[in-house]
């Protein structure tokens, strides 16, 4: 069954992602995932369906991840920049705070950090973020709520990033 499914994941995370050098890493997360989803299988819908909703679930989370890093990796990159031609000292705070704001974002739990990520940093509309998630909009707007919250908790003291994060909703 599983093997008969991999050419099917496959071919959704192609046509979700697109061409990408990635795609077997993609691939390889999204069986992993759904030979842990299938031992919780009830028959609602065809395998084929719950599989498909799985790999491209799991797609979806892989690939905002791996945007986030890469946006890290560039904040830090342009803060390193800046840093050369003007004041090293402004250039190792702006490094502490994004690490800061980094650690605060990881210990969120999943489902708000998911719902932080998709809507502040990747800036995807609601609707768009909630159906990644598999939620209904109200549910992924009290998510982003609840990490806003969070992280303008943990992040108070540091007014730059109180700015960032505490950003209107779209």
């Amino acid at each position: 069954m599983l093997r008969d499914l991999l050419a099917d994941a496959r071919r959704w995370i192609a046509r979700y992602a697109g061409p990408r050098a990635d795609l077997d890493d993609l691939v390889q997360e999204s069986m992993i995932e759904l030979v842990v989803a299938l031992e919780r299988f009830r028959g609602d819908s065809s395998v084929r369906t719950y599989a498909h909703r799985i790999v491209l679930r799991t797609t979806a989370r892989e690939l905002a991840k791996r945007r986030a890093t890469r946006a890290h990796i560039e904040l830090v990159a342009e803060i390193d920049r800046e840093g050369q031609g003007g004041d090293p000292e402004r250039a190792l705070s702006d490094r502490r705070a994004m690490t800061r704001f980094y650690e605060a974002l990881s210990a969120l739990s999943e489902k708000r950090r998911n719902a932080f990520v998709l809507c502040a940093i990747e800036k995807l509309a609601h609707d768009e973020a909630a159906a990644i998630e598999g939620v209904s909009v109200e549910t992924l707007r009290a998510r982003l709520k609840h990490a806003r919250a969070d992280l303008e908790r943990v992040l108070a003291d540091d007014p730059l990033l109180g700015t960032y994060v505490a950003g209107g909703e779209r």
